[in-house]
């Protein structure tokens, strides 16, 4: 009988176990098989070139495009397009360029466009120049009044007028003087400031063959139209002066433009005669705002 009893509880024992197994696993997520990543496939893919048309030598405005200068060099064919020279469909395209002028700057390398140049029998040289808006105007110079000769095509200036104004003598005491007297005043004021130099002469660039002097007769400004207007007017009025301005300013910053509007030009100067010791010495009365 007792027998009987201890098999009896030792199957409970061993189902409780199996039911209390079973229970545990019963929430247990399944095991999952590690998922195995593909290695990224690397593709190669070839990049088609063409040969178009560059500047073989940094080139300055105006100056001329000669042979040796032109060059090719690779570009990639999808990034073609219409304005570049592609030398496969034009094999002919660097004569064309041969002589043509520079419109802009360019650099060693660059891509060269029939916008950047200026061919034969296109507008005049100077008027591809200037910039929009701006007019070219002519005046007389020379040495002695254009800095010795040193300025060249591209630099800066101020432009200053001296004008002559004669001097009116109270004579009417009779008495006769000594001393020596001015018969004139001399004038000058700045009229425009940081002006550029298109061409002196006929020389519109520099060359590397060029020299640091170019003498010359007349000086060609890009000015505004109604500051061309004003060059012209003071002309009549004195003779006209050019001071070159240095390459890194002058220290401050001027404007491109005339320095007294012509609506708001100031008179001619009055004189006053200030006699000291019985001696009589003309001063110049200006107005100043």
């Amino acid at each position: 009988m007792e027998t009987r009893k201890i098999i009896i509880v030792g199957a409970m024992l061993v189902m409780g176990g199996g039911v209390f197994y079973a229970m545990q696993n019963l929430g247990a997520a399944p095991a999952t098989a590690p998922v195995q990543v593909a290695a990224p496939e690397i593709q190669i893919q070839e990049v088609e070139y063409v040969p178009v048309l560059a500047i073989d030598a940094d080139v300055s405005v105006g100056r001329r495009i000669t042979e040796d200068m032109l060059t090719s060099i690779k570009w990639p064919a999808e990034a073609l397009t219409a304005n570049l020279i592609n030398l496969d469909d034009q094999p002919d395209a660097k004569a064309q360029f041969v002589n043509a002028l520079a419109r802009q700057p360019m650099t060693q390398g660059e891509t060269l466009t029939q916008s950047k140049v200026i061919f034969a029998g296109d507008s005049g040289v100077m008027a591809a120049l200037l910039k929009p808006g701006m007019r070219a105007v002519t005046t007389r110079i020379s040495v002695d009044t254009a800095a010795g000769g040193f300025i060249q095509p591209g630099d800066r200036v101020d432009v200053i007028i001296r004008e002559n104004f004669p001097i009116r003598r109270d004579n009417t005491n009779g008495q006769n003087r000594s001393t020596a007297e001015r018969s004139s005043l001399f004038v000058a004021q700045t009229l425009f400031e940081n002006v550029k130099v298109l061409a002196i002469d006929q020389t519109f660039t520099t060359s590397p063959e060029s020299g640091a002097a170019i003498p010359g007769s007349t000086a060609t400004f890009e000015l505004s139209q109604s500051d061309a207007e004003l060059l012209q007017e003071a002309e009549g009025y004195g003779d006209l002066y050019l001071t070159l301005r240095g390459v890194n300013g002058s220290g401050y910053k001027a404007r491109s433009a005339a320095v007294i509007g012509r609506d708001e030009a100031e008179p001619a100067p009055s004189t006053l005669t200030i006699y000291r010791n019985g001696e009589a010495t003309p001063v110049a009365l200006q107005q100043r705002n």
